[in-house]
């Protein structure tokens, strides 16, 4: 299934050697495909020891007062983006390329909240963003995004 991930999303992924990595989920289940980060927190059934995961749904904002608590060397925020993308891909965005506006359905701009964990934790942060095909009301993933999802799972699953 990780076979859809590129090299750089894989690597993302992977807990830092030392220290805490904290993943952080954004997104709305209610909005189909925007729920890809709460759809990860939810299947994921164990992780390596030095993982954190945290679900803020569609409030980025909540993760900054966690991770200054947990201190991670590297955080990595997953949540839908529209960046033009095929359905599905999963891609890191460089911090200069978050747009100061939000690329979901949150209000909170990520450049913003990838700018203070970076500076309230010192932690690397990556920002991985997993094309929409459907962000319209309704609940369940599209058939791209689940797989997708599920891939991002079994790295996080297996540490590797």
């Amino acid at each position: 299934m990780s076979d859809s991930l590129t090299d750089n999303v894989k690597d993302a992924l992977l807990p830092a050697p030392e220290g805490v990595t904290l993943i952080i989920m954004v997104g709305n289940m209610l909005r189909r495909d925007d729920g890809a980060g709460p759809y990860i927190f939810n299947h994921i059934r164990r992780t390596d020891d030095h993982i954190r995961l945290l679900n803020v749904a569609d409030r980025p904002e909540d993760s900054i007062d966690e991770a200054v608590a947990v201190q991670p060397v590297k955080t990595v925020i997953i949540d839908a983006a529209d960046y033009g993308g095929t359905a599905g891909e999963a891609r890191i965005i460089p911090q200069e390329q978050i747009p100061e506006s939000t690329l979901s359905t949150h209000t909170f701009p990520l450049k913003i909240i990838t700018r203070m964990l970076e500076e309230d934790t010192g932690s690397e942060v990556f920002f991985l963003g997993i094309q929409p095909a459907d962000v319209s009301w309704g609940e369940g993933l599209t058939a791209d995004v689940k797989m997708t999802a599920d891939a991002i799972i079994g790295i996080l699953e297996k540490g590797k």
